[in-house]
C-alpha cells in the first residue's frame, strides 16, 4: 500500500530553502502540488532575512534532484504569492503556473468526508538531508484554534515537514496541511535567537576595542553569539517534533477556489530571475 502511495504522489512534493546574503540555508519547508498551485507553510513569505528561494522536486527514489529552480526572494513575495502572507489556517499558496509544462502531477484534495480520531494517516516531507520521506501514523485528536479545525498525529517529524501534506492512504486524496505551531521547541529557538541577536547588536555598538593579549574580546564575544545561533539552529532543524499540527483541507479548498485571489494571478513572464537549475 505504502509503496504505491509513494509512487503515485512522491513526484507531486517538493522542497522550499530559504537562503541568505552569504549563501547559508535561513529555512527548509515542505511543499505539493495542486492543480497549478505549490502550497506550503505561509512562514515562508515572512523571512526579512531571506535573498532566495530555491525550489527542489525529486524523482520517485526521494533523493535524485529531478525539476529545480531559483528566484529572487522578494519577486517570490511579489509575483509568486497567492493571497496573503498569512492566515488563520497556516499554509501559503504560491502561482506555479510556470510549471505546467514541466511538472504535470498534481494532488486531489479529499473533500467527502470529515477526518475522524483513530484514522491512518500518511505524510510525506522534505527531511533533514535534502530528500524526501515517508511517515505514517494515525489521527490522535482534533481541536479548534481561531475557528480553525486541527488535526493532532503521533507521527514524530523535524521542523522542515511544515507545509507537507497529511494524506489517506486509502483514497491517496489530502484531507490536511501541516501548520507551524508555537511547540517548546520553536519557541525555545526564537527566545534563543532574538537574545543572541540583541546581544550582537550591543556588541556592535561598543566603541572601543577591549584587547587582552592581542585578543579583541568583543569580537570574540560576537564569534561566540553567532556560534550560539548557528548550534540552535542545527539542533532545531534535527529535533523530532510531534508539535507540527495539521489543518483540515476545508480551507485550503476554499481559498483556491475563491475568485478574488485567482483573478488577480499575474503573468509569469514577468519574474525577471527565476532561472532553472536541472533539466
Amino acid at each position: 500500500m505504502y509503496k504505491n502511495l509513494w509512487n503515485e504522489i512522491a513526484g507531486t512534493i517538493c522542497r522550499l530553502e530559504l537562503r541568505g546574503e552569504m549563501g547559508y540555508v535561513l529555512e527548509t519547508y515542505t511543499g505539493f502540488k495542486v492543480k497549478s498551485f505549490v502550497v506550503t507553510s505561509q512562514e515562508i513569505f515572512t523571512n526579512e532575512k531571506a535573498t532566495d528561494l530555491t525550489i527542489t522536486f525529486y524523482a520517485n527514489d526521494g533523493y535524485t534532484e529531478e525539476l529545480k529552480f531559483t528566484i529572487d526572494y522578494s519577486e517570490f513575495v511579489d509575483e509568486l504569492r497567492v493571497g496573503p502572507g498569512s492566515n488563520k489556517w497556516g499554509f501559503g499558496v504560491i502561482d506555479a503556473y510556470f510549471l505546467s509544462d514541466r511538472k504535470k502531477q498534481s494532488l486531489v484534495m479529499s473533500l467527502s468526508e470529515d477526518v475522524v480520531v483513530g484514522q491512518e494517516i500518511v505524510v510525506l516531507g522534505s527531511g533533514s538531508k535534502n530528500n524526501l520521506s515517508l511517515y505514517h501514523g494515525i489521527v490522535t485528536g482534533k481541536y479548534v484554534d481561531n475557528g480553525v479545525i486541527k488535526i493532532q498525529h503521533d507521527i514524530a517529524i523535524d521542523c522542515s515537514f511544515a507545509g507537507a501534506p497529511i494524506i489517506d492512504p486509502q483514497s491517496h486524496k489530502i484531507i490536511g496541511v501541516l501548520s507551524v505551531n508555537e511547540d517548546p521547541v520553536a519557541l525555545t529557538y526564537k527566545q534563543i535567537n532574538e537574545l543572541s541577536d540583541n546581544n550582537i547588536l550591543r556588541l556592535k555598538s561598543v566603541s572601543e576595542k577591549l584587547v587582552v593579549d592581542d585578543i579583541d574580546i568583543v569580537q570574540v564575544l560576537q564569534v561566540g553569539q553567532q556560534q550560539i545561533k548557528h548550534l540552535s539552529k542545527v539542533l532545531y532543524n534535527s529535533a523530532k517534533v510531534k508539535g507540527l499540527d495539521g489543518c483540515e483541507i476545508k480551507g485550503l479548498a476554499t481559498f483556491l477556489e475563491s475568485s478574488d485571489y485567482i483573478e488577480k494571478r499575474v503573468s509569469r513572464f514577468a519574474v525577471k530571475s527565476l532561472s532553472f537549475q536541472v533539466e
